[in-house]
């Protein structure tokens, strides 16, 4: 099961997401659930809210959009949500290998 202590060591596929800090400013802020995963990126599925403008009455309605968006792991600091609700802050710089490969690598402990 993933925790805070051994988040390293599995998938993050299907988890919550934040960027909470990028060296490309339009990233930070974003979130959503992470639905692919390589060596150097995290692909994220990302909800907004459009607003849709009836002409005929005064009011405004939001639809959901879902768009995808494509993170480099590098340049920026994540905010991840295990399973037991605990949100764990990870640098990207330590995710960069791909899932089965990170499985062999030796982490400091935390």
């Amino acid at each position: 099961m993933i925790s805070s202590k051994n988040i390293f060591y599995h998938e993050l596929i299907g988890l919550e997401l934040k960027v909470v800090d990028s060296s490309n400013p339009s990233l930070i802020g974003l979130q959503g659930t992470v639905i692919d995963e390589t060596k150097k990126t995290l692909r994220i599925e990302v909800k907004e809210k459009v607003q849709d403008k009836d002409l005929s009455s005064n009011q405004n309605d939001f639809n959901l959009i879902y768009n995808e968006k494509l993170i480099q792991k590098d340049v920026s600091v994540f905010q991840f949500k295990v399973p037991d609700g605990t949100i764990v802050e990870i640098d990207g710089k330590i995710l960069l290998n791909r899932p089965e490969d990170r499985i062999k690598r030796r982490y400091k402990k935390i």
